[in-house]
């Protein structure tokens, strides 16, 4: 998990730097997923993605939440018992509820504002820097049942 030539964009609120880190950080998603046999509780505790997820810009945390609720739409995610399940849970009903990717995403995906109750949702958890464990949780969460 390295950085792109893009981070120093993102960090900056380059759109283009923001659009070029999501990918970079949803395959660091998938790379330790795989290491880990799709084990979300073990993955959430890696600590390099811990620390690429802390790195990225708030922008790239958001729009990757955002994208991984759309993605996980067709999936029945329970409440769960923590802060990071419930959000995930959140962000997921919100998915479901949506049929256009496009009015989802808003016509400007990546960028700030993200449309709509999930947009403010994933801003929001996206933008929290005191605890981005909880915000990696939800966002592998929400990745791991779009991947099923």
């Amino acid at each position: 998990m390295t950085e792109n030539t893009f981070d120093q964009k993102a960090a900056s609120g380059d759109l283009l730097g923001i659009a070029m880190q999501i990918p970079d950080v949803v395959l660091d998603f998938h790379e330790v997923l795989n290491d880990v046999e799709n084990d979300v509780e073990q993955a959430a505790q890696d600590q390099d993605l811990l620390r690429r997820w802390s790195d990225a810009a708030p922008e790239t945390r958001a729009a990757i939440l955002l994208n991984m609720a759309w993605l996980s739409r067709d999936a029945e995610l329970g409440e769960g018992d923590s802060t990071a399940a419930m959000y995930a849970y959140e962000l997921n009903g919100y998915a479901q509820q949506v049929d256009d990717q496009e009015a989802f995403h808003g016509e400007r995906f990546p960028a700030t504002p993200l449309p709509g109750p999930a947009g403010a949702l994933a801003t929001s958890l996206g933008f929290d820097r005191d605890d981005t464990r909880i915000s990696l949780h939800a966002a592998l969460l929400l990745h791991a049942a779009g991947r099923r």
